[in-house]
């Protein structure tokens, strides 16, 4: 937590921190855009994941579950999971939706 007073934009967020009981949760960006009667959607913040689908739903929930499965294999790993900050650029026919999880 902060100490910050009333009007002093200068604060500073700072994250709590976890203890080694809790769950991580991670948010992925994705992009979604409704093309040839399919939904296609690809990670904003992670290089490499997109799928299409019959609706918006199910096209979330196969990229989501390609993403949990590769952050899965990187935190096994000890490696970086290799979060894009900033996100890819979005195409003017995209929305974006952010999307919580933990593993």
């Amino acid at each position: 937590m902060t100490d910050s007073k009333a009007g002093d934009s200068r604060s500073k967020f700072e994250p709590l921190t976890q203890s080694s009981g809790e769950v991580p949760v991670f948010s992925l960006v994705v992009y979604v855009a409704r093309r040839d009667n399919k939904t296609e959607a690809r990670a904003a913040n992670l290089e490499g994941f997109s799928c299409a689908a019959a609706d918006e739903r199910a096209a979330l929930q196969k990229l989501l579950a390609e993403v949990k499965q590769r952050v899965t294999e990187c935190i096994a790993r000890k490696e970086q999971i290799g979060w894009l900050d900033p996100p890819l650029e979005r195409a003017d026919d995209e929305q974006q939706r952010v999307i919580p999880f933990h593993l």
